[in-house]
């Protein structure tokens, strides 16, 4: 196990043969008048990280981040855009197409423990830690979370005075939830809510995208919006995201998933500056590349410009 640069200890599967740099060694010659007691040289070069990005705006520029990270620290990489969902991912990961992509850290526990029923971020790792098949690994995750949420316009918070998920358990009953495809991946969410809140809406609407679920609310359609944190559509039109202090949704924490053996310790710590990635960090640069005003690679090249 390698310690990562936030002092954690780098957690993974095992399984999958790691690469073995193999140094060549020199037979001495003795009594010939050469020497040879230096040897030129060094180990070979490990073989660039390949990292892999979802065909996302999100996706892209985590990757990109990632990429950076490494890049600063003498670490050589090649990035491969446009993998399209989980399933595409791991599968360029499971053919070593690629050897890491950034994923989210509940939506890779519902993928291979989908019975489990924790929520808050630190529990989420744990048992994604556990749940992990052999050959693939995770490091640290960082605070962005893109967790599911309940949303309101900037006009209905105020008026409703509702800042909270619990401010608005008690009108649950008369209000229709339009949600998102993004917010519904979260399957026992409204059971949750139900049982940690005592809220049940009077009606679920399945609304599409995250755009969909804000025109309905800015045109008053809909009193509350099922959206995820991290959504630039959400930062976009100012929703309010209601606080969810009793972790009735799964948290979807950043975390870069990799081949076993894939990072050494030198790279770990080059990742932790991803440790400082927040949602509000991933949200605005996110919805300035979606507006068009700088590229993925130039906005990921700003961040860690400011915090390394």
């Amino acid at each position: 196990m390698a310690p990562n640069g936030n002092g954690r200890i780098l957690r993974r599967a095992t399984g999958l043969t790691a690469c073995l740099a193999v140094i060549p060694t020199v037979a001495v010659v003795a009594g010939c008048g050469v020497d040879l007691s230096s040897v030129t040289g060094g180990p070979p070069a490990p073989a660039p990280v390949v990292i892999g990005a979802a065909d996302t705006v999100e996706g892209e520029l985590v990757a990109r981040l990632y990429e950076g990270a490494l890049g600063a620290s003498g670490r050589a990489t090649e990035l491969v855009l446009g993998l399209g969902d989980q399933t595409d991912r791991l599968a360029a990961l499971d053919d070593n197409r690629v050897s890491l992509v950034p994923e989210h850290t509940g939506r890779l526990l519902w993928r291979f423990d989908p019975s489990s029923e924790v929520t808050e971020s630190e529990d989420v790792y744990e048992a994604l830690n556990r749940s992990l098949p052999d050959g693939i690994s995770v490091s640290e995750y960082a605070p962005a979370d893109d967790r599911a949420a309940l949303v309101l316009t900037a006009g209905q918070a105020e008026s409703s005075g509702a800042r909270s998920v619990a401010d608005l358990a008690d009108r649950c009953s008369a209000l229709t939830l339009h949600a998102s495809t993004t917010f519904s991946e979260d399957t026992h969410a409204l059971e949750r809510l139900q049982s940690r809140y005592g809220c049940t809406f009077g009606g679920v609407v399945p609304a599409g995208a995250t755009s969909d679920v804000a025109r309905e609310l800015i045109a008053g359609v809909s009193a509350v919006g099922g959206a995820t944190t991290a959504d630039p559509v959400v930062a976009q039109n100012e929703l309010v995201v209601l606080a969810d202090d009793e972790a009735a949704f799964t948290a979807q924490n950043v975390v870069p998933l990799f081949r076993s053996g894939v990072l050494n310790a030198d790279d770990v710590r080059a990742l932790s500056v991803i440790l400082q990635l927040s949602t509000g960090d991933l949200t605005a640069m996110a919805a300035r590349v979606r507006d068009g005003e700088v590229s993925s690679a130039e906005v990921a090249g700003e961040w860690l410009g400011e915090h390394t």
